[in-house]
């Protein structure tokens, strides 16, 4: 789920977020130091527009240090920090810009996101609670906060959150998506198709939303469906992300669940070509070969996939069927012993 929410705010939204006019940069200072803050702003623009984000973070840096009481030099280094994916110093500069500004809208909801980025989910959550009791109207802090409530597993509120985030900013399609992924994760298949399906036919190639209409479709007992939409999910993700490696190993998973396992060999492996980092991916292949017959050549992955990630249970288990295969009774022993340690090591489920 965190490698999920990492990535679950578009960049545009926060760019935008507490946008200032060029009047009131420039007007937002004191003394000759500012005189020329507004044509500093107007540049490092042009350098994020250009996606130039160290160099955009140079000039404002320059021109928060020449006038260190513009909050609106503040607020914009601060963005260009959380562009940059430098969450420590957006953490850093939008409390400074607090100390000159403690109102700053803009500044709380900058702080809030860089304690999320940070899986500091708790801090964002104390924070956003009293921020969202002044600020009601701002769709993005109820966005954060319906994804933070998500990670914490609190479906019910975080379902709201991002219903109001929805409602108030119709267009952010991002807060629409994890709705529906609240949705499925309730097992509320019905409204979770519907929402993934008009995301499909606001973008055909939305990858994420083909992939998980899959899902639903999975979870609804429609495989032939889900299929064909995890194949159209690859299709799209190799024209707008061929990063994206998780349709490749949900059809995997489908295939194997099916006893299909031969054919769930090239997507599993196609998933872990693309993220040989994930501890998924290489049990995927693992159970693949497995359930094929190739013991023996499912260890490695198996043990890739405990090297990964220790607390994940499964591998555990699928790599002491594997030694009782291989007649290593004692390893198979061990794994099983580890399998039910990692299981009691998962965080407890949150009703």
């Amino acid at each position: 789920m965190r490698r999920e929410l990492a990535y679950a705010f578009g960049l545009c939204c926060l760019l935008r977020a507490g946008a200032l006019t060029p009047a009131k940069a420039q007007s937002d200072g004191a003394g000759s130091s500012c005189a020329d803050l507004r044509g500093q702003l107007e540049e490092a623009q042009q350098y994020v527009h250009r996606n130039n984000f160290p160099r955009a973070i140079q000039v404002l840096r320059l021109a928060f240090d020449a006038c260190p009481r513009s909050s609106a030099a503040g607020v914009e280094l601060t963005k260009a920090y959380v562009a940059a994916r430098e969450f420590r110093e957006a953490e850093r500069t939008a409390k400074k810009v607090l100390e000159i500004d403690a109102d700053s809208e803009a500044a709380q909801f900058l702080l809030a996101y860089s304690y999320f980025m940070q899986e500091r989910f708790a801090e964002t959550g104390n924070l956003l609670r009293p921020f969202l009791a002044r600020h009601p109207e701002n769709a993005g802090a109820h966005k954060l906060m319906g994804l933070t409530l998500f990670f914490y597993k609190e479906y019910v509120a975080a379902e709201r959150e991002l219903s109001i985030a929805h409602q108030k900013d119709p267009n952010d399609r991002e807060a629409f998506y994890y709705l529906g992924r609240v949705y499925y994760t309730q097992n509320n298949f019905p409204p979770a198709v519907q929402v993934f399906s008009r995301l499909i036919a606001l973008d055909p190639d939305d990858y994420k939303a083909s992939d998980n209409l899959a899902l639903c479709y999975e979870a609804m007992g429609r495989n032939r469906e889900a299929e064909a939409i995890f194949k159209k999910a690859q299709e799209s993700a190799k024209k707008k992300n061929a990063a994206y490696d998780w349709a490749y190993a949900n059809l995997a998973e489908l295939l194997i669940k099916q006893d299909r396992a031969p054919e769930a060999i090239p997507f599993a492996s196609q998933a872990l070509k693309i993220g040989p980092q994930s501890a998924r991916n290489n049990y995927l292949l693992g159970k693949a070969l497995a359930a094929k017959g190739e013991p023996e050549a499912s260890v490695p992955y198996f043990q890739q996939a405990i090297q990964l990630d220790s607390n994940y249970p499964e591998p555990h288990y699928a790599l002491g069927q594997a030694y009782q295969k291989l007649h290593e009774n004692e390893k198979a022993r061990r794994e099983f012993e580890l399998f039910e340690q990692a299981k009691q090591r998962l965080p407890t489920k949150q009703h």
